[in-house]
Order: structure tokens, then C-alpha cells, then sequence
């Protein structure tokens, strides 16, 4: 590696799984901010004042949910696997190099969990333009009475 040592080398190496890291955060925040409108706006449908079907409403809101966590998760197991990842390369050092598909089954691994976070979240967000499309369509119909 052009006038790096071995051990510049190796840290240099585990940065790759840290940027990882942090894109995953940013996944993560983007993830419970969607969680917590769901939450707002449950709360808010609990006031008595809400004009849409409760019971429908709640449905929806309660799949949005369930797909925000879901995503949460993914992306939470995606960081622990880039963090052992970033152990494995430091482990396939020591080992003289025999253990080089560690690092890189871990990195693909927490790869493919961004992936299945992100099929969760565009979930969530189709859930959530049908149900905006819903409420506009059901104030449209209060304001036409």
C-alpha cells in the first residue's frame, strides 16, 4: 500500500466499515422521524375532533408503524454487522490473512440489511401517500356537505 505499514493499513481498512456506520445513522434517523409522525398523528386522531374513519385510520397508521420498526432494526443489525466487520479485519490480520472472507461476508451481510431497510421504508412511505390521499379525499367530502 505505497509507504503505509501494516498496521496504517489495517486502520485504514476500518474505515470503510465506520463510514458504513454512518450511513446507517443516517438511515436510522430518517427511519424513527417517520416513526414518531406516526406517532403524532395517532395522538392526534385521538382527539375528538378527528373527521376520519377511526378504526380505518388506526389500521393504517398501525402498518406504518410496524414497518418503521421494522426498517429501525434492519439498519440496526445492518451497524453491528459493519462494527464486526471492522473487527474482522483486524481479526483476519492477526490470523495472517486466512480469514479474508470474514470482513467481507460481514460488510455484504450488513449491506443487504440496508437493502431490506430500505424495501421496509419505501413501504412506509407508499403507506403513507395512500393514506394522505385518503384523508384529502375524506376532507373533501366533509367540505362538500
Amino acid at each position: 500500500m505505497g509507504g503505509f505499514s501494516a498496521s496504517q493499513a489495517i486502520i485504514a481498512a476500518m474505515i470503510t466499515p465506520a463510514l458504513l456506520i454512518l450511513a446507517s445513522g443516517s438511515l436510522i434517523a430518517t427511519a424513527l422521524l417517520r416513526l414518531a409522525r406516526v406517532v403524532d398523528r395517532v395522538r392526534k386522531l385521538a382527539e375528538p375532533a378527528a373527521p376520519i374513519e377511526l378504526a380505518e385510520e388506526l389500521g393504517r397508521h398501525r402498518r406504518r408503524a410496524e414497518l418503521a420498526e421494522r426498517a429501525v432494526r434492519l439498519y440496526f443489525a445492518a451497524v453491528l454487522c459493519f462494527v464486526l466487520a471492522g473487527f474482522g479485519i483486524a481479526i483476519d490480520h492477526f490470523a495472517a490473512d486466512r480469514l479474508t472472507w470474514l470482513p467481507v461476508a460481514l460488510t455484504t451481510i450488513g449491506m443487504g440489511l440496508i437493502v431490506a431497510g430500505s424495501v421496509a421504508m419505501l413501504a412506509e412511505c407508499r403507506c403513507a401517500t395512500a393514506q394522505i390521499e385518503s384523508e384529502m379525499r375524506a376532507l373533501g367530502a366533509a367540505d362538500r356537505r
